[in-house]
């Protein structure tokens, strides 16, 4: 069956020391008055060096997104918030945060830790094989801060035509494809030419896990 293209964001798989998978997970914090929408599966960047501020790694310009997707640094993956709901008069817990509604700051969770794994599918324009193991893939901000507002989940994907050697040309390290552990006949495991794959991630370019400087300029230095 040919893939479809249903992106899932960066959907925890396991853990190379097979940790639960809540290790690694930090408390950080976003604006109430930050606008952009954040859901469980996104990529988020830090967005000041002295408070525990994130920001969305597809914000617009202006409000602390990257304009580069393949050698920025990253802080980690979105994976909920809870907050003061203005709107229900108290604190909700929330899978993705609207982009209003909050009083005060929003209390967020996000996983920086450099031993998760990640599943997340890849784009069009390649095909992510076998040969691909190894390899970095860089994120795509296509889709970055537009999740399914129902469940709440991300719809980010990585860019299948950027697959590379250089370890400065993305923020995640392919080291298995979801072919081999998925059941048949599921989305995102054909390996034909129509690309859309789903391949088994490790972070690279995460802030606690930086392969080289030439990773682009830390993501404490956007502010929001």
């Amino acid at each position: 069956m040919a893939n479809t293209s249903a992106p899932i964001g960066f959907k925890q798989f396991g853990h190379r020391e097979g940790s639960p998978p809540t290790m690694g997970m930090e408390v950080r914090y976003i604006s109430s008055a930050y606008t952009c929408p954040v859901f469980t599966g996104d990529v988020v960047l830090q967005s000041s060096a002295t408070l525990p501020y994130i920001v969305s790694a597809g914000s617009t310009a202006g409000t602390g997104g990257v304009a580069n997707a393949i050698t920025t640094t990253v802080y980690g993956i979105f994976l909920g918030c809870e907050y003061y709901n203005t709107n229900v008069g108290r604190v909700t817990w929330s899978s993705y945060w609207p982009g209003s509604g909050a009083t005060g700051d929003v209390k967020c969770y996000v996983c920086s830790d450099p031993e998760q794994l990640y599943i997340a599918q890849g784009s069009t324009g390649g095909v992510l094989g076998s040969s691909c193991i190894g390899l970095a893939v860089p994120m795509s901000l296509t889709g970055s801060s537009q999740g399914n507002t129902l469940s709440g989940q991300s719809v980010m994907s990585v860019q299948s035509s950027l697959v590379t050697g250089l370890s400065s040309n993305g923020q995640f390290l392919i080291v298995d494809l979801y072919s081999n552990t998925a059941p048949p006949g599921v989305n995102g495991t054909s390996t034909g030419t129509e690309g859309l794959q789903i391949v088994v991630l490790q972070p690279l370019n995460f802030i606690r896990r930086t392969i080289t400087a030439a990773a682009g300029p830390p993501a404490a230095l956007i502010s929001s």
